[in-house]
């Protein structure tokens, strides 16, 4: 009885969210690097959808002030006022994005990058905003250091061991040539004096 009431009481929703799915050509970025995004969409649902516009937020989205606009975002758009349309059952969508992981600050380890499809809701007809995420793993930059300086030091750390290794070696050497010297031999004692003989009277 409990389960018809909850059955009942349930409101009607919309359809469900397309398939949408989103990768990177590369696991990991290095500040500087180029890359490339894509996005696939496809529609299992009973409705054909359209999309009007494909927004691409990157991690260092940020408002530069001297250029007076938004950087480290793209909004992919059609030739007409939509993109693209998704028929029922099948109904598919790909596309790439090219960018440029910056080589400053801006670049953060361990990002995501979301993406806002603005698509038509059939049931009931509604413009809404389906919004997915894709981590972008970025590369801890690397401290700078001369092979010259790394040269010197090997160098300077090899000496020490030899070094050391050869007096070790000679510790070694001259306690066990002590241990081992010959006692110095202890002359005899001299032979007693001989007896004198007794004359006969």
């Amino acid at each position: 009885m409990i389960a018809v009431l909850a059955m009942l009481c349930v409101q009607p929703v919309s359809a469900q969210d397309l398939t949408v799915r989103i990768w990177t050509n590369k696991t990991q970025y290095n500040p500087g690097e180029k890359g490339v995004l894509k996005i696939s969409i496809l529609n299992e649902e009973d409705a054909p959808y359209e999309i009007y516009e494909i927004s691409i937020n990157y991690p260092w989205k940020l408002y530069d002030a001297d250029k007076g606009e938004w950087v480290g975002n793209e909004t992919i758009k059609g030739d007409t006022r939509i993109l693209a349309s998704l028929a029922s059952k099948g109904g598919d969508y790909y596309t790439e994005s090219e960018f440029t992981v910056p080589s400053d600050g801006r670049a953060i380890i361990g990002s995501t990058i979301s993406i806002e499809i603005n698509r038509s809701d059939p049931d009931p007809p509604l413009w809404e905003v389906q919004t997915e995420f894709v981590g972008l793993e970025i590369a801890a930059p690397s401290i700078p250091m001369l092979i010259k300086d790394l040269d010197t030091w090997m160098t300077s750390l090899t000496v020490v061991i030899v070094i050391c290794t050869i007096i070790l070696a000679i510790v070694v050497f001259l306690s066990t040539r002590k241990a081992r010297a010959p006692r110095a031999l202890v002359p005899p004692p001299p032979p007693p004096p001989p007896k004198a003989k007794v004359k006969a009277e």
